[in-house]
């Protein structure tokens, strides 16, 4: 964590159950080493925990994460992740083109266009989301990472369904690959909300149509009209997939051929063999890809108001034409 994301960081921390201030206990146990301000908040008494002196800032009566199983693995990720060669190969045969790395690019400017140095609040940040390393490479940004386990880049281990921060603050919030892993999607984008400042950015990528990944930590999928209407409370800048039926294509073989010999690595193999398949999604008509997308995206500003339920259904036709 370099010196400016730590000084934001303890002006911003807050109580996940009460919003109250956080203070750190002097000479306290790493098992409560951060107390809520409010002394008729439980938290004041029952503290947060810290590993390696990341807060870990989590109303663990309302979140799935149990505190003794974090405090136990030490922060550790719940399901094992690819990186290195394999993440490297997987990406080479599977991954098409995506609009990510130039909505980064739009993302950061209309968070410039708040302030030169932007806040930067990343959900799921333990690692690098697919294509989004401008972020990380951006001096500008202040990027304040938040995820359910420890890493690198995790300046604070938080639900996302209660952000530990203070409202009206961060100029921007990037979202990628995460709302399908969390139980109520509607109130993490309520705490985006919250905590943007007055016309706030944010940028989020949800599944369509994959199968279930990451096991018992995935819940959810949005058409991009669910997508649009999740993030109601907010003016669309853009929106569209970012990738299109092609990949969900050889999801499902890959799911179909694992589901036959029991392996999703033989479901994989054989998937991997047809990963020429992804070339064809340049030829695809929006509209209709749009409709069986694998994912889809959501650009937006901070509103005072919502859409109306009528709007949504224009959205959709709209989308159409």
């Amino acid at each position: 964590m370099d010196s400016t994301a730590k000084l934001l960081v303890r002006e911003l921390l807050r109580c996940p159950r009460c919003k109250s201030g956080i203070a750190a206990v002097q000479a306290g146990a790493p098992a409560r080493a951060f107390v809520c301000q409010d002394p008729d908040c439980e938290m004041s008494q029952a503290g947060f925990p810290a590993l390696d002196g990341i807060p870990v800032l989590v109303d663990f009566d309302n979140s799935v994460l149990s505190r003794e199983e974090v405090q136990l693995t030490g922060g550790s990720s719940y399901t094992e992740r690819s990186t290195g060669l394999l993440q490297k190969v997987h990406g080479f045969f599977w991954q098409s083109a995506s609009p990510t790395a130039a909505n980064a690019d739009r993302f950061i400017a209309e968070a410039k266009g708040l302030d030169p140095h932007p806040s930067i609040l990343v959900i799921g940040g333990g690692t690098i989301g697919s294509d989004a390393e401008t972020l990380y490479r951006d001096p500008d940004l202040t990027l304040i990472g938040t995820d359910i386990y420890k890493s690198d880049r995790t300046l604070i281990i938080a639900d996302g369904h209660q952000l530990p921060l203070a409202s009206g603050a961060i100029h921007g919030v990037w979202i990628q690959a995460v709302l399908e892993h969390v139980l109520t999607p509607e109130q993490v984008v309520a705490e985006i909300h919250r905590v943007l400042v007055p016309n706030g950015v944010v940028y989020a990528e949800t599944p369509f149509m994959q199968q279930v990944h990451e096991g018992p930590y995935d819940f959810t999928r949005f058409t991009p009209s669910g997508h649009r209407w999740l993030f109601r409370h907010f003016d669309e800048i853009d929106g569209g997939i970012t990738r299109g039926p092609a990949i969900v294509m050889l999801w499902s073989i890959r799911y179909f051929v694992g589901s036959l010999f029991g392996s999703y690595k033989v479901g994989t193999m054989a998937a991997t063999g047809l990963f020429w398949l992804r070339h064809f999604e340049r030829l695809s008509r929006p509209s209709y890809a749009a409709d069986g997308a694998s994912a889809c995206y959501f650009l937006g500003r901070r509103s005072e108001r919502a859409m109306k339920p009528k709007d949504i259904i224009a959205y959709y036709k709209g989308a159409q034409r």
